[in-house]
């Protein structure tokens, strides 16, 4: 599986009470992580507005594993899961870049409208296209091994 890599800095007012990046943050990492993904393959909100369609989030789960800190630099690796209905399910993992432990990790499944809001059950033209590329990409033999929870470094 082919993962793509977006870069972050935990910025002060991202930290709670006690020093450690705020659980809702890591929903918007995962989100900038997307975003970079679906940049690639121009299938951004917006572009997909273009084509007629909408991509609202219907699931999102996160598993926390080590904190974040203010000033750490995070590591947001986002792919994309072959879909078997008209939707997207995006998997994340946020690592600390320094030594690239496991912060946290989960996905976002997103469901396919129209833009009449109207439930579509397969994929046609130009939106076809677009997804079919997008999962083509993220399904390649990654050239990186994929990072395994409980280790502390990437091997």
């Amino acid at each position: 599986m082919q993962w793509i890599e977006t870069e972050e800095v935990v910025r002060f007012n991202e930290v709670d009470e006690w020093g450690m990046a705020w659980y809702g943050h890591y929903m918007a990492w995962f989100e900038v992580g997307r975003l970079s993904l679906l940049r690639r393959f121009d299938l951004l909100p917006k572009q997909m507005v273009c084509l007629g369609y909408i991509a609202p989030v219907i699931s999102l789960r996160c598993d926390f594993k080590s904190p974040a800190g203010s000033g750490d630099r995070i590591v947001i690796r986002t792919t994309v899961v072959k879909p078997e209905v008209a939707a997207l399910t995006f998997k994340f993992e946020i690592l600390l870049k320094e030594n690239r432990t496991l912060l946290a990790h989960g996905e976002t499944t997103q469901v396919l409208l129209t833009t009449n809001k109207k439930m579509i059950y397969r994929l046609t033209g130009e939106l076809e296209k677009r997804i079919s590329n997008l999962v083509n990409y993220c399904l390649q033999k990654s050239t990186t091994p994929p990072f395994r929870a409980g280790l502390e470094k990437r091997k």
